[in-house]
This record gives C-alpha cells, structure tokens and sequence, in this order.
C-alpha cells in the first residue's frame, strides 16, 4: 500500500521510489518478491504508467529490484540491512523537508498564486467546457496536445526566438522528466554528459541514476569555461547560459558562439535549460542560446513552474529537427504524463495573452522583492557579505563572513524560524563548495510581510557574524 500525495511538492514518481525503498529496507517486500505491473499500479493510484516506471528505473538503477522481460520488476536478493538506521535516514530526510518555519526563504515557492487570478479560472472553466463536449475520452498524443504544442511554439518564437515547428516539441509532466527523457534518449555507451560545476544537482543525479559517466566543467565569472571542452567529443552539455544556477552568470556572446561551434565541430549536444529566463530586473531578458544555433545542435528545456506554479507539473521540451520525434513514439518514456485538463487550460491560457501579462506580474513583484532583500543586505553588511546571482530569477547566494559550517549556519537560522537552504550539493566535488554560503529564495514571500522577514533575517546574520 502507498501513500501517494499528489499535491505534495515531491514528485509522484519519487514518492513511489522512496516509498517502496523503504518497504524492501524494512522486509516488508522481501527478496524474490514481485512489485505490482506498472499498468496495475498507475491504474490502482490513477496516475501515468511513465511515472511508475520512471520510479521503478530508479530502484533498478540502485540495485534494488531487476526486471524480467515480460515478467515485470521484481526485489533483489539483498544482504541484511539495519534496519532501524536506513529507518532513521529515511524519516530524518522526511522530518527535514516537512519542518516548518515561519520565516521561509525556500527557492521554488511562488506568490502571488496564480489560482486566484480570474484571468486563469476562466481558462481552466473554458478547457472544461472543450473535454465535456468530447464524447469519449482517450490519450492524446504522447507528445503532448497538439494545440498546446502549437501555441507554445507561438510564444516561444515571440519572446525567446526559438524557432520550432510543434514537431519538435514534448510536453512533459516536470523538468525531472524532461531530463530523464533526454538521458534515456541518447546512449549513454555513446555519448559524455557534461555540466556546470557548479550546477544542479538534481540534473546531476537523473543522468547519474541511467549510467552516465558525469565531466564538471569548473566556472569563471562568465560562466562555463568552454575552452575546457576542447578535446570532449560526442557529448551532451548541460549549460544554463542566461542565468546560470545556482551562481547566476551570463554566458557572453562570444562563449555562446564557441559552445555552438564546439558542438558542431564534435558531433555533441547541447542541452540548454532556460528556467528562468523572463525574470531579468535591471535588463532585458537575455536572448536564448536556441536562437543562435545554425546547426540543430541545442535541445531547448522550458518549464511553466517559476512563472506559474511548481504544483502544475508541466515542462517542455524542444527536440533539434534533425531528431525524428515520431521514430521514438515506440520509447515507454515519451509520454506528455500531463492531464489533458491542465494541458488545454494553458493553451487557452497561452492564447488568451493573460500569460505576458502574468509574466508581467511577477517580473515586477519579484523585482520589488529582489530590490528590497538586496539593498537592505548591502546597507546593513556592506563589507561581511558577498551576494552572487543577484538580477534576475527567484534566488542568489548569500556568502557570510563566519568560519561556521553551512551546516551550522542552516540550523541557527532554523532555530530563529528562518528557513534558508544549503548549497553544497550543486558541487560534484563538494571539496571545491563554501561552507559559509546558503541559499536565499524570496519568490514565496508576500510583499506586505517582506520587512518583517528582513527583521527576522537581519536577528539571525548579526549572531552568525558577531
């Protein structure tokens, strides 16, 4: 039996894989016993057969369960485990992510909520008023509604010049998905995987977990270091060239030209992720990397999560044209996972032209939030602090000057009821990270409490550096 939570912040998927972990540690499925089919589970729990397999993958890949063809997935013969220590871990992990705090910094929130906007009910009621009139319903096209894919390829021409045909386009169900589909994609026997370092860590892990071999590429102050791509061929690069996460660097020009040569020259890909791109506040939103590419080399990654909700759980990707989408509909992965309700409320939505103006909305409100935080750190610690990744998206880190770990410094602010958040997991090699920089989110934070968190903000900093 699970406990699938789908308005939990965690991944259907992960749920599922965390859940049955935890069943094979503790022996209530023990070795040699057979998981349920994919088809049955997603029908059990009404959820996408791609998100059970995607969950099912992952314990695959750690060694605890094996597949059968045309048999199914069945528990490893595994060594006695201590129990009660994996039991620890497990609900430790789960106690940290439900801690509460009543000054949150979190990256990832959102406000204002877009559910309380009329502007989105009404395309929500208008998608609900196309699915009634259908006389049956059935699943869409695994790459996504055709109508959705076309007016995102609209939009995305019109603010970010990426010119795709709906052809080129798959919805997905999340980023994390989106990745796995590229990882699963490409043969990993055949192809580098290649990322920022630092850089996401969650992008790190998917590649990790299907078998790829992971080369960081260390960062100066504008971003990658191409030059140290030179002598890799045949590889997929993961870049984030108009905001780089978590450090917040611009790709140049002239880097940008040498990536997409260096991509050509070697038979590689480029995997650009364009997660935030809208909110820049002191310029114009940086043009994509896409839009420069004269030889199908980038495959472009987009997500409505920093602009909408995190709780839509629909990202997009665009696939070079020399990729034949159709010859990969056989793959279990390509598989859009997203619910037609949701999918046709943002083509409505997209159409509608309530999403600039949404973009708008939040662009400004995030701007006012970022100048506050900002100038209200450099007026109080003008010399004990450096902020990195400032302009632009839902985040920055904050460096203090203290020779306490980030450990350390999480738990004090914790113990003030200041949630802020780690950042030594976007190292592959944690050795090179800082131990007195933490993450600060302000997306999530409402505009009228803002200087009350800074208060409560400002309590914690002058312990930490006195």
């Amino acid at each position: 039996m699970l406990n699938i939570d789908k308005n939990s912040a965690v991944p259907v998927y992960e749920q599922i894989y965390r859940q049955l972990k935890e069943q094979i540690i503790d022996g209530e499925l023990p070795s040699g016993s057979r998981l349920s089919a994919t088809r049955t589970l997603a029908a059990d729990y009404h959820i996408s057969r791609n998100t059970v397999l995607t969950a099912y993958q992952q314990l695959e890949s750690e060694g605890f369960i094996y597949s059968k063809v045309g048999s199914g997935f069945y528990v490893e013969d595994l060594p006695e485990i201590d129990n009660s220590a994996a039991r620890e871990t497990i609900q430790s992990e789960t106690e940290d992510e439900d801690h509460d705090v009543r000054y949150d910094f979190r990256y990832g929130n959102i406000e204002p909520n877009i559910y309380g906007t009329r502007s989105f009910r009404k395309a929500l009621k208008d998608a609900l008023s196309e699915l009634e009139l259908k006389t049956s319903l059935s699943d869409s096209d695994p790459r996504g509604y055709l109508s959705l894919r076309q007016a995102l390829a609209e939009h995305l021409l019109k603010v970010r010049g990426v010119v795709a045909s709906v052809d080129q386009i798959i919805i997905t169900c999340g980023h994390h998905y989106s990745l796995k589909m590229i990882s699963e994609f490409f043969p990993r026997e055949e192809y580098r995987f290649i990322m920022e370092e630092p850089g996401h860590q969650d992008t790190r892990e998917v590649f990790l977990s299907t078998g790829y071999h992971i080369d960081p590429i260390r960062l100066d102050e504008n971003g990658i270091q191409v030059n140290r791509l030179s002598r890799t061929r045949k590889a997929l690069a993961y870049v984030t060239p108009s905001h780089q996460f978590p450090l917040g660097y611009i790709l140049p020009f002239s880097r940008r030209i040498k990536l997409l040569e260096w991509a050509q020259e070697t038979d590689s890909y480029i995997i650009e992720d364009d997660y935030d791109s809208e909110l820049r506040y002191k310029e114009r939103p940086i043009p994509s990397l896409h839009s420069l590419d004269r030889n199908d080399r980038v495959i472009y990654l987009g997500s409505f999560s920093k602009s909408l909700s995190p709780d839509l759980r629909i990202s997009y990707i665009v696939f070079p044209r020399k990729m034949k989408i159709e010859q990969l509909a056989v793959h279990p992965l390509l598989n859009s996972s997203s619910p037609a309700l949701i999918q046709l409320t943002l083509e409505k939505y997209l159409r509608s032209g309530e999403y600039l103006k949404r973009i708008n909305q939040v662009r400004n409100s995030f701007r006012r939030k970022h100048n506050l935080i900002i100038d209200f750190l450099k007026k109080n610690y003008p010399e004990q602090i450096k902020i990195y990744g400032s302009g632009g998206g839902t985040h920055f880190i904050l460096e203090l000057d203290t020779k306490m770990s980030q450990k350390q410094l999480i738990e004090r602010f914790k113990k003030n009821d200041v949630g802020v958040y780690p950042t030594k997991g976007f190292w592959a090699d944690q050795s090179q990270s800082h131990e007195n920089r933490i993450m600060i989110g302000y997306a999530g934070i409402p505009e009228d409490q803002i200087e009350e968190y800074l208060e409560r903000l400002k309590t914690v900093i002058d312990e930490v550096l006195c």
